[in-house]
């Protein structure tokens, strides 16, 4: 069992109610965790017991942890460290409009990302764009 120094815990509990995710890296002779400053260790232990409390969900990919705050992991990580009810993780915020307005530009343009409806025209004969018959 790592024991860990309570101002160790309370960086790693900041950290995570202002950004609401956590990655750390699958290598435990890693000496500091590079966002809290903490031992990687200790901040994997102390995230593995907020998982066993089901107050964060766990997804493991490429070598990598990354732990996600839940609601009811909110309400515990700010009752721990004795802040009110203001702090909300940046994950729970809501996009700004200035990025919404823009995506629905980006999906009519089209372009080297986007997809066509179906099949497309893959195997189509080509129309003439003006008559809208098939070209010869």
């Amino acid at each position: 069992m790592v024991q860990v120094k309570r101002q160790d815990r309370r960086k790693v509990y900041e950290y995570l109610l202002l950004e609401g995710v956590i990655v750390i890296k699958k290598d435990m002779a890693l000496p500091l965790h590079a966002e809290t400053g903490v031992k990687n260790l200790e901040v994997w232990m102390l995230l593995r017991s907020l998982r066993d409390k089901k107050l964060v969900d766990l997804v493991f990919s490429w070598q990598y942890y990354y732990y996600y705050l839940k609601a009811e992991g909110v309400k515990y990580v700010r009752d721990k460290l004795g802040i009110v009810e203001d702090v909300i993780p940046a994950t729970f915020k809501k996009a700004d409009k200035k990025f919404e307005d823009d995506a629905p530009e980006a999906r009519q343009r089209g372009g080297k990302g986007g997809r066509s409806f179906g099949r497309g025209n893959r195997g189509a004969p080509r129309r003439n764009e003006e008559t809208e018959q098939p070209a010869q």
